[in-house]
């Protein structure tokens, strides 16, 4: 578990976020409030979701479509203003510390998540990565 977990507040914009998480190689980061609770969470999946505008769809190739006039006009309000608070994932699983080894690997594999906030009280006290349980498996 690493104990020093860099967190994000909800009014920081998500062009802010993305900084941070390019420049420190973090791919998720809490949204805590004033007094340290857990209320949502942001990773790669709500910056692309956001950053990338919704004019640019994806062929069945895997290529983008070239926006229209229209939607070019449309979309230019600035994604990397927006509120983390309007695009942070809510729904978040959670650990807490007395959780065992094995329960969290099991979490993993069944619900397909490789990181999760570890609370107390509600509070983030750390975050467990999947290559954190794989160190701790392989560990003498």
């Amino acid at each position: 578990m690493t104990p020093d977990v860099l967190t994000v507040r909800p009014g920081q914009t998500l062009g802010e976020v993305a900084h941070t998480m390019i420049e420190r190689d973090i791919r998720a980061m809490p949204v805590v409030d004033d007094a340290g609770s857990l209320i949502g969470m942001v990773t790669h999946r709500e910056l692309l979701r956001y950053l990338i505008p919704d004019f640019l769809q994806r062929t069945k190739s895997g290529e983008f479509r070239a926006p229209t006039h229209s939607q070019l006009q449309r979309g230019t309000a600035d994604p990397r203003l927006i509120a983390v608070k309007d695009a942070m994932a809510r729904s978040v699983l959670c650990l807490s510390e007395d959780q065992t080894l094995s329960d969290v690997a099991n979490l993993m594999s069944s619900k397909d998540v490789d990181r999760f906030p570890v609370v107390r009280e509600g509070v983030v006290v750390g975050f467990l990565t999947r290559a954190d349980v794989i160190r701790r498996l392989i560990a003498p």
